[in-house]
């Protein structure tokens, strides 16, 4: 029977990546202990800073940033700031676990999860971390060995962490973005249901390579409709390209009605949107980042590929060979169904299930 007095410290952010899997988490949370409180740790630079004040869960802002490599004014000037954020961060992060003293500790990735973990194993409070990509982030390299419970969503991050003992258990996605009414979706955005939607999706902040490839293509997808997703600083650049068919967003706040709407999906390879387009039982065409770590988001696209539930076309092709791609596709209903139900195939809706069972293992033991 579960104890319905539980209270769970929930950190990571800065990105989406990191940012919607610790929401999921919260709600797998809520559902298993319906008594539980739930606390998130963030940091004020990232995603979260905009998107927990609207959460009804409790939160808190760290003053972290991510360290930049690179020599730029920028970077250098960031960087010389990171030793104070370090250790206010830290010190804030322990006041807090101090007041909440939760049952479980669990960090999903991020500059914004390392410190709240690192304080909860120096208190000897639980911990467990869940990684999204197939290539580890660093704080999941650094405190694999150390926290109590390693989830991991690829087979193959187990070659890249001393602990090879993580459970495999995919990427948890929002039940939210599920199973959305496609005609109430595509009212929302403005859009009609007779045409064909094709929605591009470069990350919570953009890509730039993506937009600048609608930007070169978009005149000749004037007989679809489209939703394009460019982020915050490219929003501008691009907002000029509106009309009735063409819906240009800076960022999505309701990724349910977003992938709802989509016959077809033009998006990145990050773990968290691949989990959501399979979930959403979406056809899309991959665009790995070139320049992601270890190759990694390649790799986290090459399930979708292997299965039939994805076109993938690398950075170089894009000029050459995109708007050919997408011609092909949505012209293709067959096509098209068969992508979906490939999708369904490699869908790990019980990820968010699986991980829960290790926190609840957690707190049993």
């Amino acid at each position: 029977m579960p104890d319905f007095g539980k209270r769970f410290v929930i950190a990571g952010g800065g990105t989406g990546g990191h940012l919607f899997p610790a929401l999921a988490i919260g709600e797998g949370l809520k559902k298993r202990f319906p008594g539980s409180t739930i606390h998130f740790i963030g940091s004020k630079y990232g995603l979260e800073s905009k998107i927990l004040p609207s959460q009804k869960n409790g939160f808190t802002l760290l003053p972290i940033r991510g360290f930049l490599r690179g020599f730029s004014v920028k970077s250098s000037m960031r960087n010389i700031l990171f030793p104070t954020r370090f250790l206010l961060s830290y010190f804030k992060s322990k006041k807090i676990l101090k007041k909440i003293d939760p049952s479980v500790v669990i960090g999903t990735g991020g500059y914004a999860s390392g410190l709240p973990l690192i304080a909860a194993i120096s208190n000897g409070i639980p911990t467990l971390i869940h990684e999204q990509n197939s290539f580890p982030g660093i704080t999941t390299k650094w405190l694999s060995t150390r926290v109590d419970r390693l989830c991991i969503s690829y087979e193959d991050s187990r070659r890249h962490l001393k602990n090879t003992g993580g459970v495999v258990t995919g990427n948890p996605v929002r039940k939210e973005i599920m199973g959305r009414n496609k005609l109430k979706s595509v009212q929302k955005f403005g859009l009609s249901s007779n045409k064909p939607v094709i929605s591009i999706l470069g990350g919570s902040q953009g890509s730039k390579i993506l937009n600048e490839s609608i930007n070169k293509i978009i005149t000749d997808l004037n007989e679809f409709q489209i939703i394009w997703q460019t982020g915050n600083t490219h929003f501008e650049k691009y907002n000029h390209h509106s009309t009735a068919n063409v819906k240009i967003v800076p960022f999505v706040d309701d990724m349910g009605a977003f992938y709802s709407s989509s016959d077809l999906i033009i998006s990145r390879a990050g773990a968290l949107a691949l989990a959501e387009i399979a979930a959403c039982k979406k056809p899309s065409i991959l665009i790995p980042f070139a320049k992601a770590t270890d190759n990694h988001q390649s790799m986290n696209a090459e399930s979708l590929r292997v299965a039939g539930a994805a076109k993938v076309l690398s950075e170089n092709d894009l000029s050459s060979k995109l708007l050919n791609e997408i011609f092909s596709l949505i012209k293709n209903k067959t096509q098209l169904k068969k992508m979906s139900i490939a999708a369904k195939s490699v869908s790990k809706i019980e990820a968010i299930d699986l991980i829960i069972d290790e926190i609840e293992f957690i707190c049993e033991n």
